[in-house]
């Protein structure tokens, strides 16, 4: 049992010590560098990694959301409607896809 309690204490000690060896250095504008360890051990060796460095970027805002007009919804559904039933094959729908979103993205366009 005494054992158990100082093993326990001695890794909360290593952990408190390398938590305290831990280095916060400025990089990125907006983002944080940790390194670890900041300084060599006494007898100036370093066990693998020999730094540990990571990088922390906060996240961007979300893109805006796009609202379509219920009339140009009502045309892309009439356009895929159109588009599926010519379709022969995968590719033929694919293609009917890909030109009924950009006649989508015109409209947008157009909107703004």
């Amino acid at each position: 049992m005494k054992k158990r309690h100082i093993t326990a204490f001695l890794f909360a000690a290593l952990c408190a010590a390398g938590a305290a060896q831990a280095q916060y250095a400025p990089a990125a504008p907006g983002s944080q560098e940790m390194q670890f360890p900041s300084l060599p051990s006494k007898d100036g060796s370093q066990s693998p990694p020999s730094t540990l460095r990571m990088t922390v970027t906060p996240e961007q805002a979300p893109p805006a959301v796009i609202r379509d007009s219920a009339e140009s919804q009502a045309q892309y559904v009439r356009c895929r409607e159109v588009s599926d039933r010519a379709a022969v094959s995968n590719a033929q729908m694919q293609a009917g896809v890909a030109q009924c979103l950009k006649e989508l993205e015109q409209r947008r366009q157009q909107q703004q």
